[in-house]
C-alpha cells in the first residue's frame, strides 16, 4: 500500500470538473484507490464519491493505493490535485495509455 497526503490547489476545490479529472485519472489504474478528506474515505474511481469529499482549496487529501501500479497511481493523482486548474484539461501521461 502507498499512502500520500497532498493539498487541493484548484481555487474551486474539488468541484464537478476537478472531481471528474481525479476519477478519470484514477480509473486508468488497476490499483484500488481511496481518497480521504474531511473525515470521509471514498473510492477514487467514482466521480460522485470524490465530489462528496467537499474538499476546498488547500484541503489536505490523503491518497491510498493498493495494487501493482500503486506507486505511479498516487504520483499521478497527486500531480493532478496539485496542478490542475479549472478550465484546463488533464491528459493521461504516455506511460499510462
Amino acid at each position: 500500500m502507498v499512502d500520500v497526503v497532498t493539498r487541493v490547489k484548484n481555487r474551486q476545490g474539488l468541484d464537478a470538473q476537478e472531481s471528474a479529472r481525479i476519477s478519470h485519472a484514477a480509473s486508468t489504474f488497476s490499483s484500488d484507490i481511496v481518497c480521504v478528506a474531511n473525515g470521509r474515505a471514498v473510492n477514487g474511481k467514482d466521480v460522485m464519491s470524490v465530489m462528496a469529499l467537499r474538499a476546498r482549496q488547500d484541503t489536505p487529501v490523503r491518497l491510498l493505493a493498493t495494487g501493482r501500479d500503486e506507486c505511479v497511481a498516487v504520483q499521478v493523482l497527486s500531480d493532478v490535485l496539485c496542478t490542475s486548474e479549472s478550465g484546463s484539461t488533464w491528459n493521461a501521461p504516455s506511460y499510462i495509455q
